[in-house]
């Protein structure tokens, strides 16, 4: 009987003390924030280049550079 009761002491601090070594609040850090990428299609307009449109995909963007060389313009796509 003495065996039990000193068992159970022994399993109750140990489970008491484990729990008392755990941390009260979480240390969690704010967020990263990347900027998210943007993909300029650039025409040229005589001896300058124009924005004709913002993309943040850049399979848009080549898709649309590729309409614009189809009706004959000088695309070029960048990121910005």
């Amino acid at each position: 009987m003495f065996r039990r009761i000193l068992f159970a002491a022994v399993l109750s601090t140990g489970a008491l003390a484990g729990l008392a070594a755990t941390p009260a609040t979480a240390d969690a850090h704010p967020p990263i924030r990347r900027p998210l990428p943007r993909f300029e299609v650039l025409v040229r307009d005589c001896e300058h280049w124009v924005v004709k449109g913002v993309y943040r995909d850049r399979a848009d963007a080549r898709r649309a550079a590729r309409m614009l060389r189809h009706k004959g313009l000088e695309v070029m796509v960048r990121q910005a």
